[in-house]
């Protein structure tokens, strides 16, 4: 996973209130890219050099999700305000690749699903097996029902994939057992 490619993706730079810089990357982000920075620093320059190492580490968190890496979209300069400065930021994971493969091993996922009538969250986690893919653990179960496969609820290859089966897990048995008990 970790090669020598160049990747090249538009951001933003923007110097806050309290001095610090900025870069956002909201075509890359689009959730929160425009209110969150992916990197700050005490100046441009040092601001810019973050982003470039924190790009390669989000590229390389995705590409090991077993996603595909976006394509780099343009911001439009009619979408920028007064302060923000476009910029593009080159990286490639070879300055960084020691430190992301470190980084990589603790990587797993937390998959929630929010219940509104009692304002609590029932979560999973996934690790990555040795096949590449995503084992997803339910550790929810009550001792007394212990859950077969050592909590296992299923293989996955995609985030979304996951997301759709555990809330599936969530409405068809948890929810379900729940009410069947009041």
């Amino acid at each position: 996973m970790i090669n020598s490619n160049k990747f090249v993706y538009p951001a933003f730079i923007q110097q806050e209130e309290e001095g610090m810089f900025c870069v956002y990357f909201p075509t890359l982000f689009p959730e929160h890219g425009w209110e969150f920075p992916l990197s700050r620093g005490k100046s441009k320059r040092i601001a810019i050099k973050n982003a470039q190492k924190d790009l390669a580490y989000s590229l390389a968190g995705i590409l090991y999700d077993n996603e595909e890496l976006p394509e780099p979209i343009s911001i439009q300069s009619k979408d920028l305000s007064q302060g923000m400065e476009l910029i593009e930021v080159e990286t490639s994971f070879e300055p960084y690749a020691d430190e992301i493969k470190e980084h990589l091993k603790g990587r797993h996922w937390h998959i929630n699903y929010y219940v509104e009538e009692t304002d609590d969250f029932i979560e999973a986690i996934g690790f990555k097996n040795d096949q590449g893919m995503w084992d997803i653990f339910y550790e929810g179960y009550p001792e007394e029902e212990e859950h077969p496969d050592d909590h296992l609820l299923f293989t996955v290859k995609f985030w979304t994939e996951a997301e759709e089966k555990f809330n599936q897990f969530v409405e068809e048995i948890i929810l379900k057992r729940k009410k069947d008990k009041k």
